[in-house]
């Protein structure tokens, strides 16, 4: 019966505008259920999202997609080798001890002071950005869509000309999914391609470096990846280096960019959140943590399990597919009060969009200060922001991985 509700669901475009009912009845009929048209147990009480993100000794990151790719059939396997290597090894998909090494390693290039660093240049980039909107503009594709892609570029070095060629890139790692959460072919080889020619320019952006570094040149902070080329004996490999720095850009920029528009059409339908946050400003960061929750770009994970476990009176046997939907986890009732109201003054800290555990976003606290300084230099801007259209006129990316608008038109003033 629950699987003849997914199975509709995935069919109709108005669970992409609004999964959350479809959610709150899975979650109140049965939070932990085995489905066949996913093909593993799909999660969504907050506590046991919780336990499953932070016990990486029973649930492993490793397999998933790999498993996917491998479904397509042998014949388009070795046109696939790249995809294969990225999903197999790289700073998402690994488990301890490797990931414990990878994570290390990132983390020195990384840090959150590092970070909140770069909230100055962050926002005269956004002010830059934001100062050329018109008074109808698309805030997807004019400003939430190359704000986090230049952020992040810059992060790792490349330059303003490269942008376009990065979201390219970018858009099609993440669009590989079908709407049932399935790889097709086409996508796969289109996927390799892309993830090709950026891997060869991250490759430039590395020997650039070597080439410094050899010369005594390259300052350690400068950038990321000239900051994980100095590292010690114990530093990543060519491959290494190159997985970890595309996933750093993949992860790190449509995640916001869906984060922002989700945000935003919300506040946006709430005109006395948008007065309240521009007469307080001390409500941003409150705010900002409960468009994570309220509407988070990454709708749910994935694990799998790596012996039999029980969990809340269900037994999950090893190598099972365990999808935590972080959604659902963000909206129970018995964590959040009344959860399907937008409420910037509660305390939203124990939302799941940032994962938990060992796999938490490295990126969250950069994604953090974009959303806080995108919506401040809005505010700053215009004294009026509305929807140019109605909200269930609006289209949504069909799309199980990432939950995000197309676009977002809306009227500046």
């Amino acid at each position: 019966m629950l699987d003849e509700l997914i199975s509709h669901s995935l069919l109709d475009k108005s669970y992409f505008q609004n999964p959350f009912p479809l959610f709150h009845e899975l979650r109140s009929r049965a939070p932990i259920f085995r489905s066949e048209v996913i093909g593993g147990w799909i999660i969504t009480r907050h506590e046991d999202c919780d336990a499953v993100l932070k016990d990486s000794e029973t649930f492993s990151s490793k397999g998933r997609i790999t498993h996917l790719l491998n479904q397509l059939g042998p014949d388009i396997q070795p046109e696939l080798q790249l995809l294969h290597f990225h999903f197999a090894r790289g700073l998402a998909h690994s488990d301890a001890p490797e990931h414990r090494r990878l994570r290390g390693l990132l983390a020195r290039a990384f840090t959150p002071k590092m970070i909140e660093g770069l909230r100055p240049r962050i926002r005269e980039i956004i002010d830059q950005k934001v100062s050329t909107l018109d008074s109808e503009s698309d805030l997807i594709g004019d400003l939430l869509t190359p704000i986090p892609a230049r952020v992040v570029g810059e992060l790792l070095g490349s330059s303003e000309k490269d942008i376009p060629d990065l979201i390219r890139w970018a858009h099609a790692i993440n669009g590989l999914y079908e709407k049932g959460g399935r790889i097709s072919s086409e996508k796969a080889l289109h996927a390799e391609k892309m993830l090709g020619e950026m891997r060869e320019f991250v490759r430039r952006l590395v020997r650039e470096r070597e080439t410094k570094m050899s010369a005594g040149a390259l300052v350690g902070d400068e950038d990321v990846i000239s900051a994980l080329v100095m590292q010690d004996a114990d530093a990543l490999s060519e491959e290494e280096l190159l997985s970890t720095a595309v996933t750093l850009f993949v992860a790190g920029h449509e995640t916001t960019t869906h984060l922002l528009g989700n945000g935003i059409f919300a506040l946006v339908q709430r005109p006395q959140l948008l007065a309240s946050l521009r007469n307080d400003p001390a409500l941003m960061e409150n705010a900002v943590e409960e468009m994570a929750r309220f509407d988070g770009s990454v709708p749910r994970s994935w694990r799998i399990a790596k012996r039999e476990i029980t969990i809340s009176g269900a037994t999950i046997p090893a190598g099972d597919l365990v999808l935590p939907i972080l959604a659902a986890a963000n909206r129970d009732p018995e964590v959040f009060g009344d959860p399907d109201q937008f409420l910037p003054e509660r305390d939203s800290r124990k939302h799941l969009a940032y994962g938990k555990g060992v796999h938490v976003c490295l990126g969250a606290p950069l994604a953090r200060i974009e959303a806080q300084e995108i919506i401040a230099s809005l505010l700053k801007k215009f004294s009026q922001i509305e929807l140019a259209q109605a909200p269930d006129q609006m289209e949504w990316r069909e799309d199980l991985a990432l939950r995000g608008l197309l676009s977002l038109p809306v009227k500046l003033r």
